[in-house]
């Protein structure tokens, strides 16, 4: 019993090394320019792609968790005009919902998200 818990403990940390998600993590003043900036695999705790646009410009793409994407749709971002768009697929955050985010709300909401990317 002992040898089939722990084969089975081995089996599931292998198969979730194996399963990271990739996205397209960039900033930039459109779609077009965020996505030049490429795709790239998250670390092995991200679940899900984000996206974060506003009203004036720019756009903001990450790796980031189920977790803050339930809380920031149920409770609304917390500043004004700002949206976050989120997927759980490869690469599924290629296209935007909006084109742009305010310059000082990107900029605070750059500086909150920031850690998730890393």
């Amino acid at each position: 019993m002992h040898v089939q818990l722990t084969l089975s403990y081995i089996v599931a940390l292998c198969s979730l090394s194996g399963e990271t998600i990739r996205c397209y993590t960039c900033m930039g003043s459109n779609n077009d320019d965020c996505n030049r900036q490429g795709s790239k695999a998250c670390p092995g705790y991200s679940d899900a792609c984000a996206v974060v646009v506003g009203h004036d410009s720019g756009v903001m793409k990450s790796c980031s968790y189920k977790s803050f994407c339930s809380q920031a749709n149920s409770q609304g971002y917390r500043a004004p005009g700002v949206r976050v768009h989120c997927c759980y697929s490869n690469d599924c955050n290629v296209t935007s919902f909006a084109n742009q985010l305010p310059g000082l709300t990107y900029l605070l909401l750059f500086s909150s998200i920031f850690p998730l990317l890393f």
